[in-house]
């Protein structure tokens, strides 16, 4: 697998990992939450999808979702629809950011329009990495050759994740440390579980 293609898939895993850290969060602005929301963490989740997945991961995605419209494949029609996605989920991102910030602010935001506008985002963003997983990512393995990979990387350059590479960018400390915490409590949870019996 291509380095390009590894950070891909890679990236998916953690966007999927920090729209669960998101999910979580914005549930504490229901009524019976047991908890206030961590508005940082929210404010941080929020950036990085601005300053990463959408300045380096669609925007890569965008340049081979063109190299594989040039094979004239049957998926054509859903990459084109995955391009105008991509323009799609940096808007509701700006949206979201606008919304967060002016709760920083102590403007009022209503909560049902707080939690609509993010838990539509989070779908959005969830639908969008199923998609692409299952339907164009496996095209990516299958129709690319070593040399058109070799291509490819001369128009990406590499960024490295702010997030989650090691070390993190100081300003996501907090948020890395609050994902791989309720990470290990997934797995945990997964673990001690004990199997229904049929």
């Amino acid at each position: 697998m291509h380095r390009i293609q590894l950070q891909l898939h890679t990236d998916h895993h953690h966007l999927q990992l920090l729209l669960d850290c998101l999910s979580l969060e914005i549930d504490c602005y229901d009524f019976d939450s047991k908890r206030p929301a961590d508005l940082s963490i929210m404010l941080s989740a929020i950036e990085y999808i601005n300053e990463y997945a959408d300045k380096w991961h669609h925007p890569t995605e965008d340049i081979i979702f063109d190299r594989l419209l040039e094979k004239d494949i049957p998926e054509s029609k859903l990459i084109k629809q995955l391009k105008n996605e991509h323009k799609d989920i940096i808007i509701e991102t700006d949206k979201i950011n606008q919304i967060f910030e002016m709760v920083a602010e102590d403007c009022i935001i209503p909560a049902d329009k707080l939690i609509s506008g993010v838990r539509h985002f989070i779908s959005l963003q969830r639908t969008h990495i199923e998609k692409e997983n299952e339907f164009v990512y496996p095209l990516m393995e299958k129709l690319f050759t070593k040399k058109e990979w070799k291509e490819i990387a001369v128009d990406v350059k590499i960024q490295n994740d702010p997030l989650f590479s090691k070390p993190s960018k100081k300003e996501y400390e907090q948020l890395y440390r609050y994902i791989m915490n309720l990470k290990n409590e997934k797995q945990t949870e997964t673990i001690t579980t004990p199997k229904e019996n049929y």
